[in-house]
């Protein structure tokens, strides 16, 4: 009966909506990007069974943070399971394009649509020996059929923030079928595997096993550190202002003129996050009066000749951080729930975020006690904490560290993740 309700729901949703699918088509990129994959049909089959007939592990991760958190994960199956190729499906379009730089991955491709149809579909096209969901895109549907069809559904890095916890303990009654539906789940802390268990997942078959945004982390920090994207500067500081909200860029614009006032010599790469409001901020940076370059229009090696590198690209970030000598993350002065507050702290960069961190609640705690982050509410309090850092260059380094401490606690991440993994594609399994 809760699923008979759930599906006559979103069947009414998706037909009242289907007349605005045009409009969809000419409302930009990322929303005409992968418009027939969501709706069940492919063009080509992924590149499913191998030469000896092992079905493929089909990975969904969301958006850009998780798709970059399992880029390490899908290394180690590659390595233990080499015939075994693997699909990840993502759900935005920046998570989509992120996720084509994985040379680990077979195909990248869109989630299908939450009905019965059409996830049906995609699992017949497919044919998965295990689906591993990242974090907390549970989709009924999702993993009622592919339950039915006999494929083992996991959830790893899973997360269930406060306000999720809310939101599904209404409607437990529904979600309690959904969650005991999951054959294994590893989660990132003690707390939400007490969450996920209330919600319905049995306890016999819920771990922690950690965060893979830790885990990525500890694993990649050698090799990109090394490599910065030929960025050159021959003096002064770089502020890098990573994953910004719409309300966060004027907070970030105020505080940095106040800080040139001191620091003359500072400059700033300021990284949207979402790609369709590169316009957007480019407006305001205009309006700002600051001097800026696009990250577009640099080729090859670029130096910091203007006050604001605007990062209008995807992909690069993550170098950028290697780059500076801190970082803000934003989505965290906005009621946005933070970002990858490790992506910056992994490079020994002080790091700075808003009082919004209920995604990463537990590494700004961490962050903010061992001294290697530093919670702020606006301007006044972004050009006193940096000042200070800038001031003192022991400090800095010092904060630098204890972030790195934090980022680098956990090595064992992966290989919990894999072997929760190894258990359901070495043997069938009754689900």
């Amino acid at each position: 009966m809760a699923y008979f309700i759930y599906n006559t729901i979103i069947i009414l949703a998706f037909f009242m909506l289907l007349p605005f699918l045009p409009l969809l088509l000419l409302a930009g990129e990322r929303f005409r990007a992968g418009l027939m994959q969501r709706l069940g049909f492919y063009r080509f089959i992924p590149q499913g069974r191998s030469s000896n007939g092992s079905r493929p592990v089909w990975i969904h991760a969301a958006s850009v943070g998780e798709v970059r958190s399992v880029r390490v994960l899908t290394e180690e199956i590659k390595q233990r399971f080499p015939d075994r190729a693997i699909i990840l499906s993502t759900l935005t379009h920046t998570g989509n394009l992120t996720a084509r730089q994985n040379s680990m991955v077979d195909s990248v491709l869109y989630l299908p649509l939450d009905l019965f149809w059409t996830v049906r579909r995609a699992l017949a096209a497919f044919d998965p020996a295990v689906l591993i969901i990242v974090e907390t895109e549970i989709w009924p549907n999702l993993v009622r059929e592919a339950h039915r069809k006999g494929v083992p559904t996991i959830l790893l890095s899973g997360r269930v923030s406060e306000k999720g916890f809310r939101n599904y303990s209404r409607l437990v009654w529904f979600f309690r079928q959904v969650f005991q539906l999951l054959i294994a789940c590893g989660m990132q802390s003690e707390v939400d595997r007490q969450r996920i268990v209330s919600l319905g997942a049995a306890p016999k078959r819920v771990f922690v096993s950690g965060n893979l945004k830790q885990a990525a982390s500890s694993r990649d920090n050698t090799a990109v550190a090394g490599d910065q994207k030929g960025s050159k500067r021959a003096s002064g500081f770089l502020w890098v202002v990573g994953s910004s909200h719409r309300g966060e860029e004027e907070v970030v614009f105020n505080a940095f003129k106040l800080l040139k006032e001191t620091f003359p010599e500072l400059r700033m790469v300021l990284a949207p996050r979402h790609p369709q409001r590169f316009p957007e901020v480019e407006k305001l940076l205009v309006a700002s009066g600051v001097s800026f370059q696009k990250k577009s229009q640099l080729q090859g090696e670029w130096e910091l000749r203007h006050d604001v590198i605007f990062l209008d690209t995807i992909g690069e970030l993550e170098n950028i951080y290697a780059a500076g000598d801190l970082a803000f993350v934003g989505g965290s002065l906005v009621d946005a729930g933070g970002h990858n507050l490790l992506e910056p702290a992994r490079f020994r960069k002080p790091v700075l975020f808003g009082p919004y961190t209920s995604n990463v609640k537990s590494l700004a705690k961490a962050l903010k006690q061992n001294g290697g982050g530093f919670e702020v509410r606006d301007a006044g309090d972004l050009v006193r904490e940096i000042t200070t850092l800038l001031s003192e260059p022991e400090r800095c380094q010092a904060a630098g560290d204890k972030a790195y401490e934090i980022a680098s606690a956990d090595y064992s991440v992966v290989e919990r993740s894999v072997k929760i993994v190894a258990n359901y594609l070495a043997t069938p399994v009754d689900v």
